[in-house]
């Protein structure tokens, strides 16, 4: 009895110790990646981008090391390599950018040290075109010069989709602005000088917008037709480049009967400047579309040779002898001591009957010196 016994608390002990030799111990896990995010970016107009954000998770007991990340084709992201300590996360953002109309499918790749995990997702997106249309028009001043066209604005979208598109007008007051999209906006048109407008506009199509700006002081430049000389226009001196068939009158009344005029010319020759004083006692003053647009600086510097115009002596023309060595018969010229066209101004001219040259001497008591197309050129005598 004594020896079963002994054995049995011996089995005992032996069955104890093997139980406690027996318990697991826990494996390494080390780094553990998952992915999370929506991709699927739906549809974007090609040559813009939409943005969403992948989550990199790190579930694992160690630190993770992404060495690099893949992307399919119109994918792209602002993370590419780091470590990520354990339990914690990476946001990356994600960009689509399509740059056609098609699908974009494919997978992004996250490649690191992990032991387990997934580390790819899906990602989608389609690109579309987006019609576009073309807003054009005509910048000019306000009435009553709204013939005077204005080069040099800037016409600018100023909000939504087609924010910051803008055009510069050209010579002939003209702009024109691509690639805008359907919707309803607000356009500017600035120029210095002149009051800012600001107008709303609906594009569903090529849409035409025209400008009209008010200058901010007395207006240097006007165009064709009627205008009052102190009310309009100020008095003084303006100069343009007309081409045949140019008429302008100065006015003491707008009843259209000849005794409203005060005096009238006509050129009828391509002048490459023109001048006319318009006096303060002037009421009015019409121009045609032949003589351009008047300016109140002269439209030439200071000429080595005389061409056909009108120019001011000193200024433009140095007083002297000059030669028109090929004239034409219908040569005609004159010397005028002012510049408003009257009878008053003419100091002297002279017509040609035959071809040849023609020989004339400008005093420089001289105001100005006119010569026609039939003159040709003149040339100083030494």
């Amino acid at each position: 009895m004594r020896t079963l016994s002994t054995l049995i608390v011996g089995l005992a002990f032996l069955a104890g110790c093997n139980k406690e030799n027996d318990t697991p111990t826990a494996p390494t896990q080390g780094a553990v990646i998952a992915l999370a995010g929506n991709l699927a970016f739906g549809s974007v107009a090609a040559g813009s981008t939409a943005a969403a954000t992948l989550t990199i998770n790190n579930t694992g007991n160690a630190p993770l090391t992404i060495t690099s990340i893949g992307y399919p084709a119109g994918f792209s992201g602002n993370f590419a390599s780091g470590t990520i300590a354990a339990g914690a996360s990476q946001a990356v953002t994600v960009t689509f950018a399509p740059t056609a109309a098609q699908s974009y499918t494919g997978t992004i790749t996250v490649n690191g040290d992990q032991r387990s995990g997934t580390n790819t997702i899906a990602a989608s997106g389609t690109g579309f075109t987006v019609a576009t249309f073309t807003l054009s028009g005509q910048v000019t001043e306000t009435a009553p010069t709204t013939s005077t066209v204005l080069a040099g604005v800037r016409v600018a979208f100023l909000d939504g989709a087609n924010a910051g598109k803008s055009a510069t007008t050209g010579a002939n007051g003209r702009y024109e602005i691509t690639g805008v999209v359907n919707g309803g906006y607000t356009v500017t048109a600035t120029l210095a000088g002149y009051t800012a407008v600001a107008l709303p506009v609906g594009i569903d199509g090529n849409t035409t917008l025209n400008f009209r700006l008010e200058p901010l002081a007395a207006r240097t430049q006007f165009g064709p037709g009627q205008y009052r000389v102190g009310a309009d226009i100020p008095a003084g001196r303006y100069y343009s480049d007309p081409i045949g068939g140019c008429q302008f009158q100065r006015l003491r009344g707008f009843g259209g009967t000849p005794s409203d005029v005060i005096v009238g010319t006509i050129i009828d020759f391509d002048a490459g400047q023109w001048i006319v004083d318009l006096l303060a006692t002037d009421a009015g003053f019409q121009t045609d579309v032949n003589c351009g647009f008047w300016f109140t600086t002269p439209r030439r510097g200071l000429l080595t040779t005389i061409t056909p115009g009108m120019w001011i002596v000193g200024a433009q023309i140095t007083p002297g002898t000059y030669r028109a060595a090929d004239s034409r018969q219908g040569c005609f010229w004159q010397r005028v001591s002012n510049f408003t066209a009257g009878a008053d101004a003419l100091i002297a001219n002279g017509l040609a009957t035959s071809d040849g040259a023609q020989l004339v001497t400008i005093a420089n008591t001289d105001a100005g010196f006119s010569a026609n197309q039939q003159c040709g050129t003149w040339a100083r005598v030494p």
